[in-house]
Parts: structure tokens; C-alpha cells; sequence
């Protein structure tokens, strides 16, 4: 027996019998996803697996010493090997979200897993950039990353788009770090407009454990970012940045941090900037658990219409179940101010000038306050992708007015 196919139809059957994400599903509701079908496929075989995972792998030059880091590529068809990347990977779970990992491992065909040992004590971050090309137009791609005891990484991952034909995307990653492992993640996720994606970050910190997250993401058909972030060491720390864009089409990005030790910290800013007719939902919600001492929390989402008339919904939640912990959330949406625009005007600039470098200044400084990219080499920053999606955001209409915010 071919456990490789039997496992894919088994996740197949597990959707068939309990069902897709409903409309009603309270993280959903705002834009509910493509029906099951469209992240499946046609054939639930394994037969004709890519062996190629569609990654690129590249560490970049730099002062730290080589041989911290070890990739391996995986060909799901391949029964042993399958077996021995789903042995460390959590099950689907019964969550909202769940019907995504269902489909994911019935359609799972490749992936990729780097790890990363500590370097010499002293040494710099270890630098990396992973790239993801699509291989077919419905896939499942996985990574997992994890980092070993005390290790420090800086991580560009991109996901470049090459032709107009739409690709149906159901990436998830799962990072773990471990004690004392440090993990800084520049994430751009700038899509074509027939584009269906689905991207689950899963990450896991240890003890002093720490995570940081700048997303670059822009909308398409449909688009929907999700981390998961579990606190589960004392000390861990995770700070989540995104910058949403777009002048149509929809997009989400749904941050969901669980603190389960004490002195953990979690930090999520999100800054939606929606052209025209684009319909942008910012989601965070923060589960504080019993005995988390000292944990602290800090929300803030914020909505600025560039052009046209987009939606906006703003969503920050607090789940607190201890009394010694710190936790905030804010969530305010509204146009540029008259001032800053008159300001930036006075300089000589025209409007649509004034507007991009008010936009870019508060986009940059949303990232800035989870990662430092003047500290990074120029090939890790973000500054070319921010302003390219900016200004695709700002042409679709030169006069922006109050967005519907809901």
C-alpha cells in the first residue's frame, strides 16, 4: 500500500465528512474563503509529485562562520520520507482554520526544511534568503524552519510572481525556536490579481526565545495571511508588522498570539493602506493564560484609505485569564490629515507625491519598530517592494475619500 496517497485521501475524506470553513466562522466571517474545491485540485494521487520544491535557498555573504546551516527537500510521495516530516509537525486540530491543513496535506507534494545551528559566541546573525517559485497552479507548498539553541537568523522570504495566469496557494510554515534562538523575518507576499493564497505561519518559542515579522503583502482574488504564534517558554517574546496594500481585490491578515509563560510578550501593528475598491480585514487576537506572570500585550491596528472607496475592517481582541500581566489594544482608521498633506505640499510636491511620502513614512515606520532594516545588507530590505506596491496602491485613483469601515 502507497501510504503516501492513502494519507492524501484520508485528509480528502476528512474534509469530504466535516466540511469546509462556514460562512458563520467568527475569524472568517468578514471575507470567507474559496470553497474546499479550489485549493484540491483535480488529482488526489501523488503519482506525479514534483521533486523539485520549488524553493531557493541562498545564504547570504556575511562575518558569520559557514556551517550553521543544513536544508533538506522532501518528495511527499516518498512514503519514509513523508513520514518523517509530519513526525515533528503538529496534527490540522479542530480550529477555524483547520480545513486549510486538511486540504494542505491532501495536496502536499513537496518540501523544504532548513535548520540552523548556533554559530561561534560573538559571531553575527546568520543571513538567508528563501525564495519560492511557483510549480504548478493549485499547490501546497511547506517549510519548516527551526533554529537550534541560541542561534540568530535574519531571513528574507519572497514569493515572486512570473506569470498573469492565476495560482491557487496553500503555503504553511512552521518555525520552531528554540532556547534562546532569535529569528528576524521579512516576509513579501505581493501577489497577481487572479491570485488565491492562503499563508500559515506557525511558530513555537522556547524559553528567552524571539521572533520578529515584517510582512509586505498586497491584495489579489483572494489573500489571506494567518500566524499563529505560541508562547510556550518564559521570556518569549514575538512582534508581528504588517503593511497591507492594494487598490482591488480583498486581503486579510489574521495574528493570533497564545501566552503560556510567564513573562512573555507579544506585540502585533498592522497597518492597512487600501485603494480604490479593495476590502482589507486586520485581525489580532491575544489569548493571556492562567499563570502567565508579567506577560505583556500590545495591540494596534490602523486603516488609511489611499484612494477610491475600500473597506476596512479593524479586529483587536484580548483574552486575559491571569490578574499580574500588562495588555493594550487600539484599533483607529481615517484619511491622511489635512496638515501632513499641507506640509508635505509646501515642500513643492504635487499630491500624489505628498501622499506616497506620508504613506511610505508611516509604512516604514511600522516595520522599523519590529526589525531595523538600515542595519540590514541592502539585498534584506524592504525599501524597493514597499515602494513598488505603494505606488500600484496610489495609481489606481488620484482622490481618495472616507473609506467604509465595518
Amino acid at each position: 500500500m502507497d501510504h503516501a496517497i492513502d494519507h492524501a485521501r484520508a485528509a480528502r475524506a476528512h474534509l469530504a465528512s466535516h466540511g469546509w470553513i462556514p460562512r458563520k466562522a467568527e475569524l472568517f466571517r468578514h471575507l470567507p474563503p474559496p470553497p474546499a474545491a479550489v485549493w484540491l485540485g483535480e488529482d488526489p494521487a501523488l503519482a506525479g509529485a514534483v521533486a523539485e520544491a520549488g524553493w531557493s535557498v541562498r545564504e547570504l555573504p556575511g562575518d558569520a562562520p559557514g556551517g550553521t546551516v543544513s536544508v533538506r527537500w522532501f518528495d511527499a510521495a516518498d512514503p519514509a520520507q513523508r513520514a518523517s516530516l509530519f513526525s515533528g509537525l503538529p496534527a490540522p486540530g479542530d480550529d477555524e482554520a483547520a480545513p486549510f491543513a486538511w486540504a494542505h496535506r491532501a495536496l502536499l507534494r513537496h518540501a523544504l526544511r532548513v535548520r540552523i545551528a548556533r554559530a561561534e559566541e560573538g559571531a553575527p546573525a546568520t543571513l538567508l534568503h528563501l525564495e519560492h517559485r511557483a510549480c504548478a497552479s493549485v499547490e501546497a507548498p511547506l517549510l519548516v524552519l527551526e533554529l537550534q539553541p541560541g542561534a540568530r537568523c535574519v531571513l528574507l522570504e519572497s514569493h515572486p510572481r512570473e506569470h498573469a495566469a492565476g495560482l491557487v496557494q496553500n503555503l504553511q510554515v512552521h518555525v520552531r525556536l528554540a532556547e534562546g534562538a532569535k529569528l528576524q523575518h521579512l516576509r513579501v507576499a505581493l501577489p497577481a490579481s487572479g491570485d488565491r493564497l492562503a499563508h500559515h505561519i506557525h511558530v513555537r518559542l522556547q524559553r528567552d526565545a524571539s521572533y520578529a515579522q515584517c510582512l509586505l503583502a498586497s491584495t489579489s482574488d483572494y489573500h489571506l495571511q494567518r500566524n499563529q504564534f505560541e508562547l510556550e517558554g518564559a521570556g518569549a517574546a514575538a512582534h508581528a508588522a504588517g503593511v497591507l496594500l492594494g487598490a482591488d481585490g480583498a486581503l486579510e491578515q489574521q495574528v493570533l498570539a497564545r501566552h503560556a509563560a510567564a513573562r512573555s510578550r507579544s506585540t502585533v501593528e498592522l497597518l492597512a493602506l487600501p485603494g480604490a475598491a479593495a476590502r482589507m480585514v486586520a485581525s489580532a487576537h491575544t489569548r493571556i493564560a492562567a499563570g502567565s506572570d508579567d506577560a505583556q500585550a500590545r495591540q494596534r491596528l490602523c486603516g488609511i484609505p489611499v484612494a477610491g472607496q475600500p473597506r476596512i475592517v479593524l479586529r483587536p481582541h484580548l483574552e486575559i485569564h491571569h490578574d499580574q500581566v500588562q495588555a493594550a489594544h487600539g484599533a483607529t482608521w481615517g484619511s491622511l490629515p489635512e496638515e501632513a498633506l499641507f506640509h508635505a505640499r509646501q515642500r513643492g510636491l504635487d499630491e500624489a507625491a505628498a501622499k506616497s511620502l506620508i504613506l511610505s513614512g508611516l509604512a516604514r515606520s511600522v516595520l522599523g519598530r519590529a526589525i531595523d532594516d538600515e542595519q540590514l545588507p541592502p539585498v534584506l530590505r524592504l525599501d524597493v517592494a514597499l515602494e513598488a506596491a505603494l505606488a500600484r496602491a496610489l495609481a489606481a485613483a488620484p482622490l481618495a475619500v472616507e473609506a467604509l469601515h465595518g
